[in-house]
C-alpha cells in the first residue's frame, strides 16, 4: 500500500470514529430530553458486503469506497458528519426540511467519473428524521451501533424517504 492509501484508512478510522461518538451522545441527549432537537440520518448501503468485492476485487473496492468516504466529506457540510462500515455509509445532517438537496449532493458524487466503478453493485439510500415519530418507537437501541443496525433493519417503518440507484445507473424512488 502507498502513503495515498494509508491517508484513506487513517481518514476511514478517524471519520467513523468521530460518526460514533457523535451519534451516542445526540441518542443520550433524545434519550433523557425531550427538547426539538432534530437531525437526520443518511444511510447508503452498496449490495451484500460481498457483492461489491466480487465485482471489482477486495482492494479495488476497498480503495474506491475509502476515496468515497473522502468524496461525501468534501462534498456535505462541515457539520455533517460521515462513517463508513464495511460497505454501509452513515451520514449526521443537522436538520434540513430540503431533503432534495441531499439527494442532489449524493446523487452528483455518485455520477462523477471517480466513482463510476462503483456503478457495478446497486445503492440503496435510506433518509430517517430523528428523532424517530413512528409509533413503532418502543425498544430501540439507544448504543450507536446497535441503532444503526436497527435502523437498517426496520428502514421501511422509519425512513422518510428511500431512493435505489441500479447497477445501471437508474434512479428509483420509493
Amino acid at each position: 500500500m502507498n502513503i495515498e492509501n494509508n491517508e484513506l484508512i487513517l481518514n476511514d478510522i478517524e471519520s467513523r470514529r468521530a460518526f460514533l461518538f457523535t451519534l451516542e451522545w445526540l441518542l443520550a441527549l433524545m434519550e433523557r430530553y425531550s427538547s426539538p432537537l432534530k437531525f437526520g440520518l443518511v444511510h447508503i448501503e452498496f449490495g451484500s458486503n460481498h457483492e461489491l468485492g466480487e465485482a471489482v476485487g477486495v482492494h479495488e473496492a476497498f480503495k474506491q469506497l475509502a476515496s468515497l468516504t473522502a468524496s461525501l466529506t468534501n462534498t456535505f457540510r462541515k457539520t455533517d458528519i460521515i462513517a463508513r462500515d464495511v460497505t454501509d455509509f452513515w451520514v449526521i445532517v443537522p436538520y434540513t426540511t430540503d431533503v432534495e438537496k441531499i439527494n442532489d449532493k449524493i446523487l452528483r458524487i455518485f455520477q462523477t467519473a471517480k466513482h463510476q466503478g462503483l456503478n457495478v453493485v446497486d445503492r440503496e439510500i435510506s433518509i430517517f428524521e430523528l428523532p424517530l415519530t413512528s409509533t413503532k418507537t418502543q425498544n430501540i437501541p439507544t448504543h450507536a451501533l446497535e441503532f444503526l443496525e436497527y435502523l437498517k433493519e426496520n428502514k421501511q417503518h422509519f425512513a422518510s424517504h428511500v431512493f435505489r440507484l441500479s447497477a445501471n445507473a437508474e434512479c428509483i424512488f420509493s
